[in-house]
């Protein structure tokens, strides 16, 4: 039935059967479905005032613009909180609003707004605060900031901790109780977009296309659904990205991208976002800030260099400690794994516990949190896998915790050490309540992947060229040939609940195997009926002894395009063999 489906989708739009296939996979069924994927229009995009609270917003901005007050701008310090205090900073001086910002340090003050924080903005001057992307659970924090005489709007996209709403002036946070805009699914800097277009409307003033580059960095970074209007952002601010108004992300996109490539979700998650975010996770974010914010074009390359050095030192610090956590588990589990690993040491690099806890999660197939212990307190970073919620399970464990939040997929939290064992005892019954078991093991032997394909499935018969975009046509290969990768550019943005498309294809011959440093495998591969491709398996020099002697193996890979000498061609990208 679902190849009979795919069949109707490939005739009816001109793509590809495979490409149908995935679709259809994907839960993607019908043609109207699958149209709007690949099309999307501006009409995908929501009327900001339905948001609850907005006009309220507005109000209070356009009273601070007639007091000629200046607005401190609260932000997280992940690309999300980053991406969303430049928005808000560059939107509001373009209407005629000071501001200043500030970022937290998660060494000294933890996730989120703080006490000290609040008497900090207080002491410089700060009567109007703006917080962003976190806010939604600092009812004690923001009830001080009110004691002192301070006016407060939140805007966040986090869940509520279930002990009421903090009691600001404005709130803009599409999960809270009445609100029933039919996105909740916005990121931060989703919500403080739709902001500044409410208040762009409200003035006559053109919608500000140009800032969706900075809503595609927070949006994909963030691991948010894609839904269709969070799609339509991203899309078009991925292509706003390759030509954008601010001269640090420029910078960026020069150094990270080949020149004229196009900017697709993988590059923002595994390239862009990761260099953003290091500098944060290794002392201060606000290096990556500052960047995001220059406007001299000649200052911003001295800006990326910083972030590099920073992302340098962030691999190696999670590469010691990721080796560490790994050790641990297999240590204290053994064989029996449980349904929720925590996991922790004295002074791990607070940093990287969250990549930590990500590789963990994916490496065992379990949600997973790693805790760094100092002076009787652990501080703590978590990552789900599917059907797990941290944020369920923390909230009915939150009298545990000094400070918590989050989401479903990832969390953040502090307690004291000598409650480490009894949360270990609350996550096994939370997950037990949930229905989660966690029999479900995700290995490198049977990484998850979407379909099974035929290599030759790769190549696409020039009769599809006509379905392509005018000004995609000429994207493919250098050498003319059409392939998935045309279409996938098409579908872009992966990211969230759209993944990147992986498969699986087997008896595949593999020739040329060559071990390169840090333990990657290049290889050409090839299947009956197909060409050659050329193929790499990142860390995947475990497998080097299957892959010789032109013995047939079964890959799971996802197919990129490489750029090499000015060309531009597929390579498969190796997850797994066997």
């Amino acid at each position: 039935m679902e190849d009979l489906i795919a069949s109707t989708l490939s005739q009816e739009l001109k793509i590809p059967h495979l490409v149908a296939r995935l679709l259809v996979s994907r839960g993607i069924k019908n043609v109207v479905d699958a149209g709007r994927l690949f099309c999307g229009s501006d009409d995908d995009i929501l009327d900001p005032m339905l948001i609850l609270g907005m006009d309220h917003a507005l109000e209070w901005i356009l009273k601070v613009r007639e007091l000629h007050e200046k607005v401190f701008i609260f932000g997280d310090y992940d690309l999300d909180g980053m991406s969303s205090v430049t928005l808000l900073t560059r939107g509001l001086k373009e209407v005629g609003v000071e501001s200043e910002w500030r970022l937290p340090n998660r060494f000294g003050d933890g996730y989120g707004l703080s006490v000290s924080a609040v008497d900090e903005m207080y002491s410089a001057g700060a009567r109007y605060v703006i917080t962003v992307d976190t806010g939604i659970t600092a009812n004690a924090e923001i009830a001080h900031a009110k004691e002192l005489g301070m006016a407060v709007m939140v805007i966040d996209h986090h869940q509520p901790s279930g002990d009421g709403l903090p009691i600001c002036d404005v709130l803009l946070d599409p999960h809270q109780d009445g609100d029933t805009y039919p996105n909740s699914e916005l990121c931060g800097v989703g919500v403080s977009y739709k902001f500044i277009c409410a208040l762009y409307a409200k003035l006559g003033m053109p919608t500000p296309k140009k800032f969706l580059d900075l809503v595609a960095l927070g949006t994909l970074a963030d691991l948010v659904q894609m839904t269709p209007e969070n799609r339509r952002f991203t899309r078009v601010g991925l292509r706003t990205l390759q030509h954008s108004a601010w001269p640090g992300v420029q910078a960026m996109y020069a150094s990270l991208m080949k020149d004229g490539s196009s900017v697709g979700g993988i590059d923002v998650m595994y390239k862009m976002a990761p260099l953003l975010n290091a500098p944060g996770r290794m002392e201060r974010p606000d290096p990556a800030l500052k960047l995001l914010l220059c406007d001299n074009k000649s200052e911003a390359p001295a800006l990326l260099a910083e972030l590099k050095n920073w992302n340098s030192s962030r691999k190696q610090k999670e590469a010691e400690i990721t080796e560490m956590a790994m050790e641990q588990v297999r240590l204290v589990y053994g064989e029996t794994v449980p349904t929720v690993i925590v996991v922790g040491g004295e002074k791990w690099h607070v940093g990287v516990i969250g990549i930590v806890s990500a590789k963990l999660a994916q490496e065992f197939g379990r949600p997973a949190a790693v805790l760094s212990i100092d002076d009787g307190m652990a501080h703590a970073s978590a990552r789900a896998v599917p059907g797990f919620n941290w944020h369920k399970a923390l909230f009915e464990s939150r009298e545990l915790f000094d400070r918590w939040g989050g989401h479903a997929n990832a969390a953040g939290f502090s307690l004291p050490a000598d409650k480490i064992d009894e949360l270990r005892a609350r996550l096994a019954a939370s997950a037990k309540d949930q229905g989660y078991t966690g029999e479900a093991v995700v290995t490198d032997e049977a990484h998850a992947y979407d379909i099974e394909v035929s290599l030759r499935e790769l190549a696409v018969s020039p009769e599809f060229a006509s379905s392509l975009p005018k000004d995609d046509r000429s994207r493919g290969a250098v050498s003319g040939e059409l392939t998935v990768l045309d279409f996938f550019d098409m579908m872009e943005p992966f990211g969230g609940n759209f993944p990147y498309p992986t498969f699986r294809a087997d008896n595949v011959k593999v020739h040329r195997v060559r071990e390169l440093r840090g333990g990657h495998l290049q290889m050409e591969v090839s299947q009956a009926g197909s060409r050659s491709y050329s193929a790499i398996a990142f860390g995947l020099r475990k497998c080097k002894s299957i892959v010789g002697a032109n013995r047939s193996v079964s890959i799971v890979f996802e197919p990129t395009w490489n750029y090499y000498n000015g060309r531009k061609s597929m390579q498969l990208c190796i997850k797994a063999i066997e």
